[in-house]
């Protein structure tokens, strides 16, 4: 038998040479060549990624209850999560039991995936470029996408932003500039202000460069105004207050009746819109001007709204001081938004946060369900912009960002107007509101900004509409996980009441503020996050089993529908 091998072996090799050796001459590396501009541009489609990093920060912040814990009633719940998973986020645990979507590991892989992409578009664009072709357009938008990309990251498995001192003391996570060319590279993360200074300088490149010239729908690119508004928000979190308003007037402009034009139409979803898709579609329009940035991502997590993987959800409290709660210019029920239900005593969903249903087998009905990110709109702008206003003492200017964004939301005039239909929102209302003794600490909680960054002080006025924009935020934010950063950058404590365990503690300074890095990751070498837990140290007894293996769930359109068919409209009562 080895005889004959060798023989074959000899025939091949001498058919390779009689043939003029055209194996040799091709290239053995089976990666397309980057070597014209359409190529980079059709190799930057993928440099977003594929993964939501809003599930794991929703499902740890504040924002999501556990329907088996005791009720008002002492009502106990015995509902299945859709995966172990959640069991383990909701308790602030790292998250080893699935790697499927919306885990820590898909969400790294899909994050460092999209900044590969990047990187191979700005080596290709560095070779066009020595060609003298202009480049610009698409190296603005492989920067931008970059640093968002790090950006996700830092936010999800690092602690928050201090200021440039106490962030050296902090990891941050490998910033990537080329494409990865060696066997097992040795990584290193770096400090959390290093990170963050990489993020910024990306920004700031990007934003010289980025154009729309080229985008057939600029929405799902980072156009122009996307890239402003990720800027405000990076410098919202890195307390640079000057640089957020500059890059939110860039988007909004500075004229009440413009930015009211851009923002969201709540009016239309919640009155025209009769059933969850098409209100759905409304929120993720691609030309609405509220959106400035979406992408689809696989995700799992919109099936977590219905029963019968319920168990974690938006209910109770999470809901009681949102959409079911009052505000400084409205009274019982926010009015913005339609809020549905599966079972509304295990919880609720807005549009939003609905799936999409990919077929994968047309005959038998299955496929995959997804998620749109609406990763930057107005309406978030608007408020960061309000935030910054108010650090930097122009109270009016930040209460008038604060009543825009609530004229976006009054729909059908149900919040306290004037006599020309303007949101009554004052100071004196905010102040009222939030610094009233006694106040529900859901509305107002306690800011740690002194601790987060000495320093970091607040007046009466600026601390009353700093909660009225964190409130704002709240509502603005939800299913989104933008809350989980909130939370971060101020210091906030949270509890989590997990079945009948003891309720759960995250203090302002606890370590499991920082996301644990994927168990994959931490084998392969690269440091974990620190855990020494400050708060409660709750063993997890009332975990469930899981129910997924570990992949994507796929499932039938005639499941996807029937789950679909227990939604409806909650009164407005």
């Amino acid at each position: 038998m080895k005889k004959n091998i060798n023989i074959i072996a000899v025939i091949v090799l001498v058919a390779g040479v009689l043939s003029g050796c055209n194996f040799l001459d091709k290239n053995p590396d089976m990666r397309a060549s980057i070597d014209t501009k359409e190529k980079v541009r059709l190799l930057l489609v993928s440099a977003y990624t594929s993964a939501n990093a809003g599930p794991i920060c929703e499902f740890s912040s504040d924002n999501v209850i556990d329907n088996n814990s005791p009720d008002e009633y002492g009502h106990c719940n015995a509902l299945l999560p859709l995966d172990k998973m959640y069991d383990e986020i909701f308790a602030w645990q790292p998250a080893v039991s699935s790697d499927s979507q919306d885990s820590p590991k898909y969400i790294w892989d899909g994050c460092y995936s999209a900044i590969a992409a990047c990187n191979q578009a700005l080596k290709a664009i560095e070779e066009l470029e020595k060609q003298g072709l202009n480049m610009d357009a698409e190296k603005g938008e492989a920067l931008l996408s970059r640093a968002y990309h790090h950006f996700l990251l830092a936010t999800v498995f690092c602690q928050t932003y201090k200021n440039e001192t106490l962030s050296r003391l902090d990891s941050g996570i490998h910033y990537m500039t080329e494409p990865e060319t060696t066997v097992k590279p040795v990584y290193y993360r770096g400090t959390v202000t290093e990170t963050y200074a990489a993020i910024q300088k990306d920004i700031e490149d990007g934003l010289k460069l980025v154009s729309d010239e080229y985008y057939v729908v600029p929405r799902y690119h980072f156009n122009v105004k996307a890239a402003h508004a990720f800027a405000a928000r990076f410098y919202l979190y890195t307390r640079q207050w000057d640089k957020v308003v500059e890059q939110a007037n860039y988007v909004l402009s500075t004229n009440d009746d413009a930015t009211l034009a851009m923002l969201f139409d709540a009016t239309y979803a919640k009155v025209e819109c009769t059933d969850i898709q098409t209100e759905m579609n409304a929120w993720i329009d691609a030309k609405s001007p509220a959106n400035l940035l979406i992408y689809t991502t696989m995700s799992q997590a919109s099936y977590t709204a219905f029963s019968t993987y319920g168990r974690y959800q938006f209910n109770r409290d999470a809901r009681n001081y949102t959409t079911s709660g009052a505000g400084p210019c409205w009274k019982s029920r926010f009015p913005g938004y339609s809020v549905w239900s599966a079972a509304q005593e295990y919880g609720s969903l807005l549009a939003s946060f609905y799936y999409l249903f990919e077929y994968t087998d047309k005959v038998n009905g299955y496929g995959f369900i997804h998620g749109v990110t609406r990763a930057f709109t107005t309406n978030e702008t608007l408020l960061c912009r309000a935030e910054a206003k108010a650090q930097l003492s122009d109270i009016d200017g930040a209460v008038n960002d604060l009543r825009l964004w609530a004229q976006g939301y009054n729909v059908q005039g149900v919040m306290d107007t004037l006599a020309n239909g303007d949101v009554n929102l004052t100071l004196a209302k905010i102040k009222a509101f939030y610094n009233a003794p006694n106040v529900n600490k859901n509305w107002a909680p306690v800011l740690h900004n002194e601790d987060i960054c000495p320093g970091w002080t607040l007046t009466a006025d600026q601390l009353a509409v700093v909660r009225c924009a964190l409130h704002f935020r709240r509502l603005e934010s939800i299913h989104t996980g933008l809350r989980w950063h909130d939370l971060k950058r101020y210091g906030i404590e949270i509890t989590h009441r997990q079945g009948t365990d003891p309720v759960r503690t995250l203090v302002w300074n606890d370590d499991r503020r920082a996301i644990q890095l994927p168990k994959e990751v931490i084998s392969a070498g690269m440091s974990a996050n620190p855990r020494v837990i400050l708060g409660d140290n709750v063993s997890g007894s009332s975990f469930a089993r899981p129910i997924t293996d570990g992949k994507p769930i796929m499932v039938s359109f005639i499941e996807s529908k029937t789950l679909a068919a227990q939604l409806t409209r909650e009164s407005n009562d």
